[in-house]
């Protein structure tokens, strides 16, 4: 991954003086595949396994109508796709519960966020070639999320400023591994109202604070949340630059929307060997103009496993919504402090 030329900002400096363009914003949600670390608890508090989005941990909302909720403040909720396994479908139209749907798109069976990202992008193609897109996974677990939400803005208006780059969120130390890694940040890019924006060094599959221990020369690093923000066309032509034995698949899919055989090709393609699961992270490493901006005084988690659960609620005095008992029958620690009121716990 090359490195990124320094942009020299003072620190307070509003936008860069580059004129840039306000571009279409578009939302893309991406509901993944079942946790496996999450397994045990759920078959034992739900009687089955589902993916972590369609779950309900905490207050009356699944995790994903958080994430429906938080990218429709930022863009048109009629501006979102989200992609979904057919499976799915039927459950994730009863979370709507009144809300605008955008656009749902189903696939035949998951094959990477690689592969849903694309899918949508070959669908929001059609509709807005020009879009700046967001994506969202919607397993994570954001507080508070106003906060969450500037962060989302700054890295919108870092796109289009820095246009040729695809933009990532970085979280602060994170002592468990996510899914994304760890980003090793590079060369300052300049400042977007006050926040400083990064090149990317590097990324690695260790956590943020193992990298950190191990670097030499010093380096800093941050928790790859895997939430992304760059132009179509930037993610298109990386796409037929680096993948492209998918992107003719795509391709393929693009001259069937709209027809009476949109379906066939649909599930002819996701039955194709060449459309093999690509990870984020795979993808992300061969992405030469990565920048990163870094999530700061926000608690964030892909609760990757139930003990995740448990103590990022209890740092914000929350219980979960499955019962303790199934959460010891799984082998989570209680942290040492649950959030009590008036002695009772709440």
């Amino acid at each position: 991954m090359s490195a990124v030329g320094s942009n020299q900002h003072r620190k307070g400096d509003a936008m860069p003086t580059t004129q840039h363009k306000q571009l279409p914003l578009w939302s893309v949600i991406l509901t993944g595949e079942k946790n496996s670390f999450t397994r045990p608890l759920l078959e034992q508090w739900l009687g089955c396994n589902k993916p972590t989005p369609f779950c309900t941990f905490v207050g009356s909302r699944s995790m994903l109508q958080h994430t429906w909720d938080r990218a429709d403040q930022l863009s048109h909720p009629n501006c979102k796709i989200t992609v979904v396994e057919k499976t799915y479908l039927h459950e994730t139209c009863t979370h709507l519960e009144g809300r605008l749907p955008g656009s749902i798109i189903t696939e035949p069976q998951h094959r990477g966020m690689v592969v849903s990202l694309f899918l949508a992008l070959t669908y929001l193609l059609e509709k807005e070639p020009q879009a700046l897109v967001v994506a969202y996974p919607s397993d994570h677990f954001v507080y508070p999320e106003d906060v969450f939400l500037k962060t989302i803005q700054r890295s919108v208006w870092s796109t289009e400023r820095f246009s040729d780059h695809v933009f990532l969120i970085g979280a602060a130390k994170s002592s468990h591994q996510p899914p994304g890694g760890s980003i090793a940040l590079d060369q300052q890019l300049g400042w977007i109202y006050g926040i400083p924006v990064y090149g990317v060094r590097d990324l690695s599959h260790e956590s943020s604070l193992e990298m950190e221990k191990e670097a030499f020369p010093p380096t800093h690093y941050l928790s790859n949340t895997s939430v992304l923000t760059a132009k179509v066309e930037v993610l298109w032509n990386l796409g037929w630059q680096y993948l492209p034995q998918m992107m003719e698949l795509f391709d393929e899919l693009q001259d069937a929307i709209g027809t009476s055989y949109e379906r066939a090709v649909l599930e002819k393609i996701f039955n194709n060997p060449k459309l093999w699961d690509t990870s984020l992270f795979d993808f992300l490493q061969l992405t030469p103009k990565l920048a990163v901006i870094e999530l700061e005084k926000v608690l964030w988690s892909d609760w990757g496993s139930p003990q995740d659960i448990v103590d990022n609620l209890a740092e914000i005095g929350k219980l979960p919504a499955f019962p303790l008992e199934y959460a010891n029958g799984v082998g989570i620690n209680e942290p040492k402090h649950w959030p009590r009121l008036n002695g009772v716990v709440s």
